[in-house]
This record gives structure tokens, C-alpha cells and sequence, in this order.
């Protein structure tokens, strides 16, 4: 049965089949119908904000097929609430379709989502968008401020703190652009062996493009090795290979999201987890004295 609220909705009004999603971490209502759209409610209050999401999301289909078209963005006074249609793109999320096929076919899914993640990085960030420097070096500051206060043996907080202060500088003059800001197998999906789409915009940001691949040597090197070393040689297929600048920019952006993946984890509950993956991506830089994380040169 429908709930009321849906018969509201033009598409979905028509629509032969509604399932409801319940996968995921966003507290969207998502409703999927006739395989071809995807229905996302949220609060009537955050209507602003996802308003901006879904004329980016627009933008962003013009740049890779492998983002979702836009159809619809609209309101329901009645229930409180607004929603945006999309096109509904089929495939599991890698994190559970990824064991499924070969490490080669993991590598070229990899491979191809790095050089869409590039198309997006195209589109720069609106008039007016803090600079990256003080925006980024505003939030490392509070979380290492923070970290003084996390469990954690003070020869790890000093490592990181150290080797943030000393090349934080390199965040100076770096561009400003698109951010999905939540770029891991669990947000990319896989469809007939290969990838189909870049999914779930709702955390996205400004700022430099690099920051986007942070959390490879945290999450995604946990689904898959070679889907993550094909996303770095993709996104870098357009200028013939990674180069060492890329490295020093990802093993620092590596650095500050340890810090705040450990400041929040105690408040998320899950710090024991991320305390486990903050050590093996310092582990895979070698206390930071190694740019080239392991899994990569491995």
C-alpha cells in the first residue's frame, strides 16, 4: 500500500511498482518506482539546502552519464515534507557487489569511476566560496584541538599533529571545485560487472578536488585493492600517471581524517572501528615517512 503522501506526487501517483529503500546511512525516505525513478523525501526545513543539491546534481549529469538525471524537486505542505526525483540507476553498491567479480574487473570499474570523479571535479564552486586554506586549516585545527581529549597513545596524537602542522601549507592556493565528499564503494554502484553510477550527493561540498579521494586508504581499500589502485590511475589517466604532488596532498588529507574520524568515532560509538582503520593507513604510510601508501606500491 502507498503511503498517503505519495499520491501527491505525480510520478508516483502513475507508478505500477513502488518499493521502498531502506539501505544506507541517509534518513531520506527513498522509495524506488517502476525501476526508473528514484523518490527522495526529507524535512520541509532542509528544503534550501537540497534545493542546491539537486540543481548541482543537474550540473553534474551534464558532466558523466554516470550521475543520476534530475526529473523533479518539489514540496508536500501537508506532510511536512520536500522531495527530488531522479533517475533510479540499477546495480548493488560495490562494497557488496565488488567480491563478486574478477580483481581485473575490479580494476577497471575502479579505473573508470576515478575518470568520472575527474569530469566532476570540473565544475567550480559558486561566487563567493571560502578559500580552501582557511576553510580546511579552520576545521583541522579544531579537530586536533579536540584530539587532546581522545583516548589515544600520545605517540600517534603527536605524529599526526606534527606532520599536519608541518605541510599544511600546501593547502594554499588549491582550487576550488565540486566535492561528493563521500567518494567510496558503498556510494558507487556495479552493474553487470562494471561500474553504473556515482550515487548519493547529499554530503557534497567545495573545495580542492584531491580531498575527494581521502578516504580510499580508509574505506575503500577494505572492499577492494584494485578497485581502489584503479581509481587513483583513472582519475590521473588525463595527464599520464600520478604524479608526487598528488601523493603529498592525499597523505595529508590522509593525516587530518584520522583525526576526525577518531574525534567523532567516541560520540558515534564506532571508535574502536576507526581507531582500527586509523592504524592501518598509518601502518600503510609507514608512521607517514612514505608517501606512496602500500596497498598501492604492494
Amino acid at each position: 500500500m502507498k503511503p498517503e503522501y505519495l499520491q501527491q506526487i505525480p510520478i508516483a501517483q502513475k507508478g505500477g511498482q513502488i518499493k521502498e529503500l531502506t539501505k544506507g546511512f541517509s534518513s531520506d525516505k527513498k522509495y524506488v518506482i517502476d525501476d526508473q525513478y528514484l523518490l527522495r523525501l526529507f524535512p520541509k526545513k532542509d528544503k534550501q539546502e537540497r534545493q542546491i543539491e539537486y540543481d548541482t546534481i543537474s550540473r553534474l549529469n551534464e558532466l558523466s552519464a554516470y550521475v543520476p538525471k534530475t526529473f523533479e524537486f518539489g514540496t508536500l505542505d501537508s506532510a511536512d515534507m520536500s522531495y527530488m526525483i531522479l533517475s533510479y540507476l540499477p546495480g548493488q553498491d560495490g562494497e557488496v557487489a565488488l567480491k563478486d567479480i574478477t580483481q581485473i574487473e575490479q580494476y577497471d570499474a575502479g579505473f573508470l569511476a576515478g575518470k568520472e570523479l575527474k569530469k566532476l571535479h570540473h565544475l567550480n564552486a559558486p561566487e563567493g566560496t571560502p578559500n580552501w586554506y582557511n576553510h580546511k586549516k579552520h576545521k583541522s585545527d579544531s579537530y586536533l584541538k579536540r584530539l587532546k581529549n581522545v583516548p589515544l597513545d600520545e605517540h600517534i596524537k603527536s605524529l599526526l599533529k606534527n606532520y599536519i602542522r608541518l605541510h599544511e601549507h600546501l593547502l594554499i592556493e588549491r582550487p576550488n571545485t565540486f566535492q561528493h565528499d563521500d567518494f567510496h564503494p558503498a556510494n558507487l554502484l556495479i552493474h553487470e560487472r562494471t561500474l553504473s553510477g556515482i550515487i548519493d550527493f547529499q554530503r557534497m561540498d567545495w573545495g580542492d578536488p584531491i580531498h575527494d579521494l581521502t578516504k580510499l586508504g580508509f574505506f575503500s581499500v577494505k572492499a577492494s585493492v584494485p578497485f581502489t589502485i584503479g581509481i587513483v590511475d583513472g582519475y590521473h589517466d588525463d595527464i599520464g600517471g600520478v604524479t608526487d604532488s598528488f601523493w603529498e596532498l592525499y597523505t595529508l588529507y590522509s593525516a587530518m581524517h584520522i583525526v576526525s574520524a577518531l574525534v567523532w568515532g567516541g560520540p558515534l560509538g564506532i571508535y574502536e572501528k576507526m581507531l582500527r582503520y586509523s592504524l592501518d593507513v598509518i601502518v600503510d604510510h609507514d608512521e607517514f615517512s612514505q608517501l606512496v601508501p602500500k596497498w598501492y606500491i604492494d
